[in-house]
C-alpha cells in the first residue's frame, strides 16, 4: 500500500516498499539464485529444492499448499540457514526463514526458472492457528507450579513445568505438528515484551522476560491475553 507524507501541509504520497524480487535458476535438481533485499543490508543468496512436506508445522488449516520447496538462504555476512517456500493456487505464499515469516507474490516457476517477490517490509500475520497456540501456551501455565522461572530455552520433551519460550514451543508443537522460531504467534508475544520492557538490557527476551525477577505469573496471563487481543479471531 502507498503511505502518505505530510510537507508543509501538503499531502505527498510515498514509495510502496520495495519487494525482493527472488530469481532461481535450476541446476541439477536445486534452483539457485539471488533474493537482494530479502535480508536487509545484504544480497542474499537462495537455493531450494521441491519438499514433500513442509517440517516446520502447519500455517493453517484452510488451504492446502500446490507448491513446497526448502532449502537455504546465505549472505556474505550470515551463514546458510533454512527456509522453506510455500505456495497457493493463487500465486501467493510464504516463506519461511531464521529472519520471519513474509508474504510472498508472483510465485512463477518455467522449465528452468523460478521467481516471485518478497515483502520483507511487514512479516506473516498471526492465524486461527496461532490464536489456537496462545491459548494452548496460557493454560500450559496454569500456576505457579508449571511455570519453570529459570529458562535456559532448551525444552525437554518430558518437562512437566515450562517457561514462557517452551510453552509456546510445546503448544506450537502441539497444534501445528513442529516448531518455527519465527513463528507469527512468538513474533506477537515477541513485540508484546518488547514494548512492556523498553530500556531492560536483555538478550533473549522471552527468556530474560521470564527470568526476570520482577515477572510475575499474572504478567505471564497478561502477556497472553494481550497477544490474543491483538491477532484477534481470524
Amino acid at each position: 500500500m502507498i503511505g502518505a507524507v505530510f510537507i508543509l501541509g501538503t499531502v505527498v504520497a510515498s514509495a510502496a516498499p520495495v519487494p525482493s524480487v527472488c530469481a532461481l535458476e535450476m541446476g541439477g535438481e536445486r534452483w539457485s539464485g539471488s533474493c537482494p533485499a530479502l535480508i536487509e543490508g545484504a544480497n542474499a543468496t537462495m537455493s531450494i529444492a521441491p519438499a514433500a512436506a513442509i517440517v516446520s508445522g502447519a500455517w493453517r488449516r484452510d488451504a492446502t499448499p500446490t507448491g513446497i520447496w526448502a532449502g537455504t538462504v546465505a549472505t556474505a555476512e550470515y551463514p546458510a540457514s533454512p527456509v522453506e517456500l510455500e505456495v497457493y493456487r493463487d500465486r501467493r505464499g510464504v516463506l519461511r526463514s531464521a529472519f520471519g515469516w513474509f508474504y510472498v507474490t508472483h510465485f512463477t516457476k518455467a522449465a528452468a526458472s523460478l521467481r516471485f517477490d518478497v515483502d520483507v517490509s511487514r512479516e506473516v500475520a498471526a492465524s486461527a492457528m496461532d490464536r489456537e497456540i496462545t491459548q494452548r501456551a496460557d493454560r500450559l501455565l496454569s500456576s505457579a507450579a508449571t511455570w519453570n522461572r529459570a529458562d535456559d530455552r532448551q525444552c525437554p520433551l518430558a518437562a512437566t513445568s515450562w517457561s514462557i519460550y517452551c510453552a509456546m514451543e510445546k503448544a506450537t508443537i502441539e497444534v501445528s505438528g513442529a516448531f518455527h522460531h519465527r513463528r507469527p504467534a512468538l513474533q506477537v508475544v515477541r513485540a508484546i515484551v518488547d514494548e512492556r520492557t523498553a530500556g531492560r538490557p536483555y538478550e533473549h527476551r522471552l527468556m530474560d522476560y521470564n527470568n526476570d525477577a520482577t515477572t510475575t505469573l499474572g504478567d505471564v496471563h497478561g502477556l497472553f491475553a494481550e497477544a490474543l487481543a491483538r491477532i484477534g479471531t481470524h
